[in-house]
């Protein structure tokens, strides 16, 4: 998927050469997913994994298949959702 880079450091519109950046946004989108708790798109609410707040325990059984379901829905193409011993 096509869309706006963001600066990995700042979070801010990747800009270079006095503009914005577009290029593949398929990595960003699944991180913010990933990385984002359920409520805080205001306009999709069902969308956020939380996956920060499962760091250091276990994740729910059905987890797994809602995350790849939002990262789908996102239009994130995903085959397989698994979280690794390091988390």
């Amino acid at each position: 998927m096509k869309g706006l880079l963001i600066d990995s450091g700042t979070g801010d519109l990747l800009i270079e050469k006095g503009g914005v950046v577009a290029g593949e946004t398929s990595a960003q989108v699944a991180e913010h997913v990933l990385i984002a708790n359920m409520g805080e798109f205001k306009e999709y609410p069902l969308i956020g994994a939380g996956v920060l707040q499962m760091r250091n325990g276990t994740p729910d059984k059905l987890w797994f298949a809602e995350t790849k379901k939002m990262l789908r829905t996102c239009g994130v193409p995903v085959s397989q959702v698994k979280m690794s011993n390091d988390g």
